[in-house]
């Protein structure tokens, strides 16, 4: 029986006994309605359920008689056996998981043994076919003890034709599944590597005389304004095309002749993202019919711009992989939907499908609730780079085209963009094709877009690695083949000083990846975005990624779940936490970052022009919807946070227009600290939101009053004390105790009450993000996580009712030049208040800071947080858009943002003040100047040392950071490097802060 096992280390041997290629559908019965779920069509017969499962560790444990092995276990179709128990999740980025020996694998090559019976009936004549939507990564077919065939490309569907080998009433199917085969060369994508069948798998029924295959073009004439949609049909029989339209009016009728048919209307409707209107398509024969869903639209590229229908198009995009922590690389139509209305309700576009094509349920749900899409083919090499190195090159991407220059390897290259290509070719959501996904360039990928571009006209041919001519073959002329030039993470000057400037270059930009949301991030979107604003040949950007790809292995005793990254099944290889780099977690619960990425996205935007008059230049930038009809707008106006003003505003405003508005209520109001904020709702229900959702807002200051901040009045007694350690100072109400050796204090007890349980300290570290990866390094090298302190002299004096300290110090670490040097006066008043002021030089050479403030650890029954700054979510200078400037009040564990591997967070920017307390009893910190802070149960020393979230302990204190400044965000994690204006790289600074203990005002 093994004698057929053959096939999976040759790459001439993709397909044995598979049917052809064709486009996508499902037929239905004559009378049926072909628009239902495919459930309902009497002509489908879903697989999928329990079947027999038998798991061995390498292919060569198959017994010679495996057909007829008996079945002890059983496993869920479709899953991945890595989930049930069987195998290990492995999660690799860049490197093969196997060793480099193409086109062979390991002998060690596991292997799944699938097994189920089901029933057919054969006395209706019809012919049988096996549809695999998706398998890793490739099978053996067997039905009935008899070999049906082979085939690869895991997230490609494989149809058979079974009916020779069907028996009418109770049949038997087997499918092998081996891990690794030569397609694993082509598919090194960032992702967790699972195996078996992991998409639907089903049998139709179907009539000799048939329908084989067909496709819908629509010949949109924008000036005419009308379309020709054409039908190319490969049938048997006689075919009859009926063409309704959205409200199910039929429009036309038509004969197919000579496998040829076609409608003329005119003033269509057209399809796009923001209105994706569907035009019903039904195709019958005298035994079937099936339904086709038809988007008018239009594609080209002019004068540099993608053009959707006459119109330059934004790609607001994000990449998203198939990906579940519970069934792995298995997405069922409900979690499908769960994302694309999360997308919707986040002002997305555009979807990169990477870095393969997605079940094809996913691109009609992208067709009918409006999204661009970049389909991609199955295929990526990037193991490639790893492979070639060397002691000479390590480290360089020299060797990422080894794959894509195998002459043994041309024919599945062409055969992954054919599958994509056959079976999406009539979805109208598809704008982009691509090749596939970082695996350098050469002469057969060239030849793959020739032949694109060659069976479909109307869509364009994208690939990122266009630039990477490396290997055995330079490709040329890719700007015959690649309709777009396609970038990830470049730098925003670099797209305005190269890309914009360059003459050679005619080509619209994609950014095909940018803003890398791993963890605490993306930092950089309004500066990418102020960039692809200034051009229509700058077409729009695509986020990495959409969600945190991660497996659930179990219940921590705490009752967090726990995701797992890679390394946490003791892979022999793997890439960290690499995959949690998502603006979702994997259960979609939306990170921060994806409320940045909202209000980013944005479709209007506004321009102040005259503030003082209440003139603002409003932004349309929908393609295809006038405002009024889309959006409510609602200005609010605040003053020091409270709300003064409001009013609905109607504002009419073309798609793709601008226009200068000016607000008589808003014009000459004056006041301290004003702030208008203009707020965009939907005017209608919608299926991914009702009406009244919020869309976006803008906030303006009208007004800023410099503040002076003025010592409360006492007239009660102070004085202090020293001792060799300490300075005590004592009032009426409270005594402190400074710390001669800190310069700070050490002991706050006001009516009675702790303060603060541990000594206030100087703080320039935070727990390192993802994106501080290239920095953190550094910050660890200075010891910025334990600064040592060293006080030349401090002194202490009474005023009448007012203690003064001043001291001048050092911070530093071992083996190092201190990095600190500080001078600092701390003022004492009669009524408690402190004012804390310090002057602070940095030593040149060391990189820019985390940070620079005071920490405090409190009881942790100061649990109440009130600010005026930024919020209500984690804000920085560079990651704020999804926040605004007002007053916000939390409780301290709710300010905790649970990122799977601990960091950095919750911090917030643009503070005037903050309070954290009890009911009875507060500290309120405030500045002259905006600063940021932090409140958390935790310590940045455990978000710094723990692995995972679920391992977190809480300090048993409530712990407030108060920052002169912190930097920003950025996405270096994989992008370009923290922009320098978001960079704490001053050299010399003042920090001041006014500490109030009072009675709680909560």
């Amino acid at each position: 029986m093994k004698q057929h096992i053959l096939f999976h280390e040759n790459p001439q041997k993709l397909h044995i006994n598979t049917e052809p290629n064709r486009n996508y559908f499902i037929p239905f019965s004559p009378n049926a309605d072909p628009f239902k779920a495919r459930e309902e069509s009497d002509r489908f017969q879903l697989l999928n359920g329990t079947w027999n499962f038998r798991y061995y560790n390498s292919f060569f444990e198959i017994e010679d008689d495996f057909l007829d092995t008996s079945f002890s276990d059983s496993i869920l179709v479709p899953s991945n056996w890595q989930l049930h128990g069987y195998d290990k999740p492995m999660y690799l980025n860049i490197k093969y998981p196997i060793p480099y020996n193409p086109p062979y694998v390991p002998d060690e090559n596991p292997v799944g043994l699938y097994n189920r019976k089901f029933n057919v009936d054969l006395s209706g004549g019809f012919e049988h076919f096996l549809n695999f939507e998706g398998v890793d990564s490739c099978f053996y077919l067997y039905i009935n003890h008899k070999f049906v065939g082979y085939s690869q490309v895991s997230h490609m569907t494989s149809e058979f034709n079974v009916t020779d080998y069907l028996v009418d009433g109770e049949n038997v199917i087997t499918v092998m599944v081996l891990k690794w085969c030569d397609g694993t060369y082509l598919e090194c994508q960032d992702k967790w590597r699972l195996s078996g069948i992991f998409r639907d798998v089903y049998l139709l029924a179907r009539p000799t005389i048939r329908i084989s295959n067909y496709r819908v073009v629509t010949n949109y004439d924008t000036e005419s304004d009308k379309v020709n949609i054409e039908l190319s049909i490969k049938a048997n029989t006689a075919v009859i095309a009926k063409l309704y339209d959205a409200k199910e009016n039929l429009l036309s009728e038509t004969l197919v002749k000579a496998d040829k048919a076609s409608f003329l209307l005119e003033s269509p409707q057209l399809w796009n993202a923001e209105t994706p209107y569907l035009y019903k398509l039904i195709l019958l024969t005298e035994q079937e019919t099936i339904g086709e869903k038809i988007g008018v639209r239009q594609i080209k590229v002019e004068n540099g711009c993608i053009l959707i229908n006459g119109v330059a198009v934004k790609f607001k995009g994000v990449n998203r992989h198939d990906s579940n922590p519970v069934t792995g690389a298995y997405v069922s139509k409900e979690n499908m939907l769960k994302d694309l209305y999360l997308m919707k309700q986040h002002n997305i576009n555009a979807i990169r499908n990477s870095h393969y094509p997605n079940a094809p349920v996913f691109l009609q749900l992208c067709d009918e609730l409006g999204f661009y899409l970049i389909d991609e083919a199955d295929f990526e090499a990037h193991g490639s780079v790893e492979a070639s190195h060397t002691p000479d090159n390590n480290g360089d991407y020299s060797g990422i085209a080894l794959i894509a220059n195998l002459k043994e390897f041309e024919k599945a290259i062409l055969d992954r963009a054919d599958l994509m290509v056959s079976r999406d070719i009539n979805r109208p959501s598809v704008i982009l094709w691509s090749l596939g996904n970082e695996a350098g360039y050469s002469k057969a990928l060239e030849r793959v877009a020739r032949y694109i571009k060659s069976v479909d006209s109307t869509r364009l041919v994208h690939y990122q690695s266009m630039h990477e001519l490396e290997g055995a073959e330079k490709a040329i002329n890719n700007e015959e083949t690649l309709d777009v030039v396609s970038m990830m993470y470049p730098g925003t000057d670099w797209i305005t000083k190269n890309f914009l400037t360059n003459q050679n270059e005619k080509r619209p930009l994609v950014l095909c990846e940018y803003c890398h949301s791993m963890g605490n991030g993306p930092g950089d979107l309004e500066d990418y975005w102020k960039s692809l604003y200034t051009s229509n040949r700058l077409s729009g950007a695509f986020v990495w990624e959409w969600c945190d790809h991660s497996v659930v292995m179990s219940k921590a005793e705490n009752g967090k779940t726990m995701y797992a990254y890679g390394g946490d099944h003791n892979e022999p290889i793997h890439d960290s936490n690499f995959c949690i780099d998502g603006l979702v977690y994997p259960d979609r619960t939306p990170h921060t970052g994806l409320k940045e990425v909202k209000n980013v996205y944005r479709p209007i935007r506004i321009n102040p022009i005259a503030i003082d008059k209440g003139v603002y230049e409003f932004v349309n930038t929908y393609g295809f919807m006038e405002l009024s009809e889309a959006l409510n707008c609602r200005y609010e106006v605040t003053e020091c946070g409270n709300l003064i003003l409001s009013e609905d505003i109607e504002i009419y405003l073309p798609a793709n227009s601008k226009k200068i508005i000016t607000i008589p209520a808003l014009a000459g109001i004056s006041g301290k600290s004003l702030y208008v904020r203009f707020i965009f709702t939907q005017k209608y229900d919608s299926k991914w939101a009702e009406g009244g959702f919020e869309i976006g807002f803008e906030q303006f200051t009208i007004s800023e009053t410099i503040r002076e901040l003025i010592p409360i009045e006492s007239k009660s007694q102070i004085d202090f004390s020293e001792s060799k350690h300490l300075i005590e100072i004592k009032g009426k109400d409270f005594t402190y105790h400074l710390d001669k050796h800190t310069g700070l204090f050490r002991k706050l007890e006001f009516n009675q009450k702790d303060l603060i349980e541990k000594p206030m300290e100087f703080n320039a570290f935070r727990a390192p993000t993802d994106n501080d990866c290239a920095v953190k390094g550094d910050w660890y090298k200075f010891h910025l996580n334990e600064l040592i302190t060293k006080v030349y002299s401090i002194n202490a004096t009474k005023n009448e009712d007012c203690i003064t300290i001043t001291s001048h110090m050092a911070l530093g670490w071992y083996a190092y030049h201190n990095t600190f040097e500080l001078k600092s006066t701390i003022q004492v008043y009669s009524s408690g208040q402190i004012r804390l002021q310090s002057n602070i030089k940095v030593v040149d050479k060391r990189p820019y800071l985390p940070r620079f403030g005071l920490r405090l650890f409190m009881n942790n029954e100061f649990s109440d947080v009130e600010y005026y700054g930024y919020g209500s979510y984690e804000s920085y200078s560079d990651k704020h858009r999804a926040s605004y400037k007002g007053i916000f009040t939390q409780k301290i564990w709710e300010m905790h943002e649970d990122y799977i591997k601990p960091q950095e967070n919750s911090s917030h920017f643009g503070c005037e003040y903050v309070k954290i307390g009890t009911k009875d009893l507060c500290i309120k910190i405030e500045s002259e100047k905006d600063f940021s802070f932090n409140a958390s149960e935790y310590s940045q020393e455990e978000l710094s040392n723990k692995a995972h979230n679920y391992e977190l302990e809480k300090s048993g204190y409530s712990i407030l950071c108060v920052d002169y400044k912190q930097s920003g965000i950025g996405s270096a994690s994989c992008g370009p490097y923290l922009l320098e204006e978001y960079q704490f790289n001053e050299k010399e600074f003042d920090l001041s802060f006014f500490i109030t203990p009072e009675v709680s005002k909560f």
